[in-house]
This record gives C-alpha cells, structure tokens and sequence, in this order.
C-alpha cells in the first residue's frame, strides 16, 4: 500500500469537508506536464554512502554588521478594514451557532449577545506582488471553519486600498478556506460542510478582479488547495474512503486552467517528501538501519539522520532539520555541514544559498535569522518579535510581522460579555539577497 505524502496526511487533519460525482469544468486539461524518462531508460541517478561526505561541526557565529540581504519593510498598521456582521452573527442563525453550547449543563453562551453583532476586521496574512500588497482580512467568529473575508489590494506608495474579493456564507454549512496566491491570482475553495456537494475552486484576478470557476470536484474525495515550493497554484485530489494515492493538478496560465501533473506515488518506506524547483525529494527509512536516506531524481544518499523534514533539495546539496540539527549535504563539494539551532525557531526556509529561521509564538520573541550554513555566519534580520509565513522567493524571503490583539463584545447595556484575542499581520519583510 503506498503511504500518502507527509503533506497530505497534515491536510486530512484539518479538512473535513466533502465534495457529487467529479465534474471537471472546461479549464481542467489532462495533460501531463513535465518530461519523463521511459521505463526502458536506464537510471543515471547517483548513489552515496553517508561515508563519502566528509562530516565538518560548524558553530554558528553571530559576527557584526548587517546581513548580506537587502531589508525592505511595509507598515500595515494603520490599515482601516472595517466591521462585518459575519454569518453567525447573523439574526437568523445566531441562535443556531451559540445556543446549542454547553458546559456541565450550562450554556455557554446568551446567544442574543451575538445577535447582528459586528465584528471588527484581522489581516491573518499578507502576499506582496509588483510592490503591491494583497491582505487576506478575516472576521472570525466563535464557530471553527465558519468565517468571511475579504482580500484587499494596499499601495504602499500612494496609501490607498481597494477591495479584490469579498466573500460571505450565505448558510452554515457553506464554508471556504483561506485563499492561496498565484499566477496574478487569488484562488479560493468553497465546499459544503455536509458532503452533499462537491468542493468548487474560483480563481480571481488581482489585477481586474473577475473571478470565474477553475475546478470543480467530487463528493468522494478531498482538495487540498495549495501553494508549492515555487509559488506555483496546486490542487491535489485524493479518495476519501481509500489508501490510494492523490492526483495532483497544477495551475496553467497559458491555458488558464488546472492541468493533470506527473504521478506523486511516494516510496513505501518514505517518512517525509516536499517538493522544490519541481522535483519531488523523499526522506526514505533505509533496509535494515534506522537511519534515513534522501531520494530524488538526481541521486539517492544514505545520511545520517534517523528523524528529520527536508529543508530544501536540488542537484548540488540537500538540506534537513532533524530536531535542533540542521544537516547540509554539498554535492559538489562532498561535504556534510551539522550546526546546532537550538531555540532559533520553527519555520525555516532555504533561499539563494542561506537558511532563514523564525518563530510565531505569542510567548516567545525572536528576530528571523539568516545562516550561511557553510560558515556558520548567523545575522537576524529584525528586531525580536513574532513572525511568520515565511516564504521562498526567486531572489529571497518575504515574511510577516504579527501580535496580538484583544477585542471585547459589548452588550445592549454596555457591559463586556466576551473577550478574545486574535493575531493580526502588522508589517510585511521582504528581503533580496546581494549578489
């Protein structure tokens, strides 16, 4: 039975939505995108022993001046969103959504408290394009999965912000995923909560706003909406009530629409994958050892890690994060780099020859570091704080500044009936490598 990629297995966790016998609207093409060798081929991919690398401790230093890296921020702060009466809040529903919470017997919640009551706006992320930025504002409300939002356009340059794309349930069961970016694009997935109907993908355009449906599936599986390693829009479609493996579609802008990809079987014995300039990187248990091997189509090398995620791979190094390690194969160079990163953060990226650490954590503070993993040299880039959604570029990273913000509800009579906290996206970072 093949294993389904680490990725998909983290998806199944969160979606539970279905999709009415696949439809696939005119945009879908199958076609097979890529070249590939014929089985008749023989394999030119490199074998290495964990032996041929010649193992080098590099300790991270810290020393001082600035970065090799341009830093550009936004402030996005002072941005106006506005208010919304979500669908929860809604006269008609309220009594639905809140009134049916108990605890030992006791409601949770008087659901004529959220009656028409408007909540106010959150940036929960940011997509920067042409020096543009592109914010997906949430109003969240107290049911799991049931949000609007809109996604606004903000010139830095001139001030000003104008609306893309608005999108509100009309019922509760109607629900939608936050959107990814693309191709010029938004892309956002509207599903049914109740299986009845088949996950529907629209794709708006940032630039003229007309929106129009890309992809249409079915209620006997699941689509996981996402972006790859390379910014490219994928859909990857995947049985509910089956072990099979998934098919991955991906966005095509001269055919305007979803095309079928290559086959993403993952090696039985796989423990972790992602993909990276469009080629799939697998960490493999090796026969016989605990240890971990990486495969890819240029090569198959045994490390010497027995837990670990891939960092980044491609013809010339690969990179893993096993615990507080951080393991750099050279290929050219038959050299294998360990460092420790102890406390440097959960989200890491590889971009133009430097790893990028950082944290999102409300209880602990830290700046984004760059690490020259070769040398050791360590810079952070910011100020201590919370950051996230760190993300590749062709020339860098871009990333978010975020912090808390507590908000009240008010009643009739004035008094504060609830208080929640949400994370707000307050500054952009894009930073671009020197050459």
């Amino acid at each position: 039975m093949n294993k389904r990629i680490t990725l998909i297995l983290a998806a199944v966790s969160v979606l539970g939505w279905g999709c009415a016998e696949k439809k696939k609207v005119s945009s879908v093409t199958e076609e097979v995108v890529g070249d590939y060798a014929e089985d008749s081929e023989i394999s030119t991919k490199a074998e290495y022993s964990d032996s041929d690398f010649k193992v080098l401790n590099v300790t991270l230093s810290y020393p001082e001046g600035e970065a090799p890296v341009k830093v550009e921020s936004t402030d996005l702060s002072g941005i106006e969103v506005g208010e919304r009466i979500p669908v929860c809040n809604r006269a008609e529903f309220a009594e639905q959504c809140y009134g049916q919470e108990y605890w030992n017997d006791q409601s949770v919640y008087n659901w004529q408290d959220f009656v028409d009551k408007p909540i106010e706006g959150v940036i929960e992320s940011c997509y920067t394009e042409n020096d543009l930025c592109f914010l997906y504002v949430a109003y969240p409300n107290f049911m799991y999965g049931v949000y609007d939002w809109d996604v606004l356009c903000y010139d830095p340059k001139s001030g000003s912000t104008e609306e893309v794309y608005s999108w509100s349930a009309e019922k509760l069961e109607e629900r939608c995923n936050p959107p990814c970016f693309g191709n010029g694009a938004l892309f956002s997935q509207v599903y049914d909560s109740s299986g009845e109907k088949g996950s529907v993908i629209y794709k708006t355009d940032l630039y003229t706003h007309e929106t129009e449906q890309v992809f249409e599936g079915s209620t006997e599986e699941y689509l996981w909406l996402h972006t790859d390693d390379t910014g490219a829009v994928c859909i990857l479609a995947y049985p509910k009530d089956s072990d099979d493996d998934g098919v991955l579609y991906k966005f095509d802008s001269d055919k305007d629409g979803f095309v079928l990809s290559e086959d993403i079987e993952a090696p039985e014995n796989s423990v972790s994958n992602d993909r990276f300039n469009g080629v799939q990187s697998y960490l493999v248990k090796r026969e016989g050892s605990r240890k971990l091997d990486m495969d890819n189509e240029f090569y198959h090398a045994e490390t010497s890690v027995s837990t670990g995620i891939i960092v980044y791979a491609d013809a010339e190094r690969f990179i893993i994060r096993s615990g507080n390690k951080l393991h750099t194969y050279d290929i050219t160079k038959m050299e294998h780099y360990i460092s420790d990163i102890t406390d440097m953060g959960d989200e890491i990226k590889y971009s133009c020859g430097m790893v990028f650490i950082g944290n999102r954590s409300n209880t602990f503070r830290m700046p984004v570091y760059c690490i020259m993993p070769e040398l050791g040299l360590t810079y952070p880039v910011c100020e201590k704080g919370i950051y996230g959604d760190i993300r590749r570029q062709e020339d860098g990273i871009s990333f978010n500044s975020i912090h808390n913000v507590e908000n009240t509800m008010v009643g009739a009579g004035g008094e504060v009936f609830l208080t929640y906290s949400v994370n707000t996206v307050d500054k952009v970072y894009r930073l671009t490598v020197e050459s």
